[in-house]
């Protein structure tokens, strides 16, 4: 792969991909509202916590793509039955880390402030 293109996938495709996807599954899927009055945190520390995803990711795929010439073959052998042919270990468990990591962004910077009141209500009493 060219490095031009390597770098625009980095730094360009991969943070925009994962923030449409992010926000995406968050708002659709979970019908959670991350920029309302609804999340507990405000929107600076929503945004300061996805740029710091975003650079934690962006810094994996610069290990992984310096990291894959020299990975052995039963990592990156295309064995494993995909939806559209079939995929490497490598990448079926790189899949998985940006799943993992959209998981747990999603536990970190949306907190129900409803839910967080009620709760707050019951120790009270």
């Amino acid at each position: 792969m060219m490095q031009i293109q390597r770098e625009w996938l980095i730094f360009v495709v991969i943070p925009v991909a994962y923030s449409i996807g992010f926000f995406g599954w968050c708002y659709l899927a979970k019908k959670m509202p991350i920029f309302s009055k609804r999340n507990a945190k405000s929107s600076l520390k929503v945004i300061c916590g996805h740029v710091n995803v975003l650079l934690i990711l962006v810094i994996f795929a610069q290990i992984g793509f310096r990291l894959y010439p020299s990975l052995p073959n039963w990592l990156t052998e295309q064995t494993l039955p995909a939806r559209h042919g079939r995929q490497s270990i490598f990448e079926f468990s790189c899949i998985v880390a940006v799943l993992l990591i959209g998981w747990a962004e999603k536990q970190w910077i949306y907190v129900d402030s409803i839910r967080n009141q009620s709760e707050t209500d019951n120790e009270r009493t």
